[in-house]
């Protein structure tokens, strides 16, 4: 960790280290800190330069038409219509969508406004499912109530990016 000048410190270290320190992830963290030397300009103007040269390699898509293709991000919203569709089962789907989701965080994707919205709720209903019905509890959703959560927060998040 170096100190460097008043306002910021830089940190480095092996990826154990590097994750407890920003578990938000390095992007998320560079990101936050161009919003902090944004703020600052006035009382420390030295701060743009140096968040000018550590920007965050990913840039936080907003809507699911701006992804990368190519990306753990775009594998997900693929995950999403096709399971959406009923193309692919639930199990497929949820294979699929744990897998690709760490790799979205292990790469540094990040998401914000209703995209994120969008993969949070979908992370937080497949908190309440599990694949084996042998294994569900009262109230875990069935397949086809995730099939139908699922296909209800695509239309909701296509209705507001249609709006706004």
């Amino acid at each position: 960790m170096l100190f460097p000048e008043a306002g910021y410190a830089l940190i480095a270290g092996t990826e154990a280290f590097m994750n407890a320190a920003v578990p938000e992830g390095i992007d998320a963290a560079r990101a936050r800190f161009g919003r902090y030397a944004r703020a600052m300009k006035k009382r420390r103007p030295h701060l743009q330069g140096i968040a000018a040269a550590y920007p965050p390699v990913h840039e936080a898509w907003s809507r699911a038409g701006d992804v990368t293709p190519g990306t753990a991000t775009a594998h997900l919203m693929s995950l999403l219509s096709d399971f959406a569709q009923g193309t692919i089962t639930a199990a497929e789907f949820t294979d699929g969508w744990r897998e690709a989701r760490r790799a979205a965080q292990t790469r540094g994707e990040r998401a914000s406004g209703d995209l994120a919205e969008l993969l949070d709720r979908v992370f937080m209903a497949l908190e309440d499912y599990t694949p084996d019905p042998e294994l569900r509890d009262p109230g875990d959703l069935t397949d086809g109530e995730l099939r139908q959560g699922v296909q209800s927060l695509v239309r909701n998040t296509q209705r507001r990016t249609e709006q706004g």
